[in-house]
């Protein structure tokens, strides 16, 4: 395979887009799941450096998952878990992949370890980067107030408006309101209640046994190692935690590491694999033509 594939996956209530990167080989392909609010194209630098078969998921509501007004849409974490996902892996092994490592960034971690913990899909590995609690409990005491503002304006300000602006806020992208009543219950209580949905997703990720790896990375405010403990604690085994030290250059940003180091997190991840999942996982090399 040559150069990028885009394809769209029909569902119910929505059509979700995703991006294809190389080739399928003897390892397990990636699919890859966002952060809230970052469109799959910011990730290009990481999906074209990572040598391995990538399926970039767009989540819906972002520009290659279109819904109709987003001010009216009452999708949650409970969607991404039950819908987008199960999609995106089934067109994966559709498109040849052998076997599936979900890896995703802040929020797209937390929604593949709840998906894999409550057994919607099935990969052979979960990798969350820079996946934790955004509940202030790991915060020194001055700067646990203002995570709890954050939190709160995020609550009024998407019930006043019926939906998140997080585009002209700067935080989170545009949302629904539904989407951000998940967050923020995670945010205010430190653990999952997804709303509309029975599973109980605390026992669920207590009793995991899908290989997972949270990978925190120095220098992240937003995320900190301690927030990364804090959800690594609450995940059944077998679990590890690994925080990538600053480069030369500095500590990690939450976001632009995809951009400016992305073999920095490629190479922990790839050596973890390989480790975790045995022969299934061997890969990383030179991408497909």
């Amino acid at each position: 395979m040559t150069g990028t594939r885009t394809h769209r996956i029909p569902l119910a209530d929505a059509v979700i887009g995703v991006r294809e990167y190389h080739a399928p080989s003897s390892g397990p392909s990636i699919v890859f799941l966002p952060a809230l609010g970052v469109p799959i194209g910011y990730y290009e630098p990481l999906f074209q450096a990572w040598a391995r078969h990538v399926i970039g998921v767009e989540w819906r509501g972002m520009p290659e998952s279109r819904v109709g007004d987003l001010r009216r849409a009452r999708f949650g974490y409970s969607d991404l878990i039950r819908g987008d996902l199960p999609a995106a892996v089934q067109l994966a092994r559709a498109l040849g992949a052998p076997d599936v490592a979900l890896v995703g960034h802040s929020l797209g971690g937390q929604i593949a370890l709840l998906a894999a913990a409550g057994g919607t899909v099935r990969p052979a590995a979960v990798v969350a980067i820079a996946t934790g609690t955004s509940a202030p409990l790991h915060l020194p005491a001055h700067r646990r107030w203002q995570r709890r503002l954050g939190v709160a304006v995020v609550g009024g300000v998407s019930r006043a408006a019926g939906h998140w602006p997080g585009h002209l806020l700067r935080f989170g992208g545009r949302q629904p309101r539904s989407m951000m009543r998940d967050w923020a219950y995670e945010a205010r209580h430190g653990r999952y209640h997804l709303a509309g949905d029975p599973t109980d997703y605390e026992a669920a990720l207590s009793g995991s046994r899908v290989p997972s790896l949270l990978l925190a990375l120095d220098g992240d405010r937003l995320i900190p190692p301690a927030a990364v403990a804090h959800l690594a604690r609450r995940v059944g085994g077998p679990v590890e935690q690994i925080t990538v030290p600053a480069t030369a250059s500095g500590g990690f940003d939450h976001f632009t590491w995809a951009r400016r180091s992305p073999r920095a997190i490629i190479e922990p991840v790839e050596t973890w694999l390989k480790q975790a999942s045995g022969p299934v996982a061997q890969g990383g090399g030179q991408p497909a033509a």
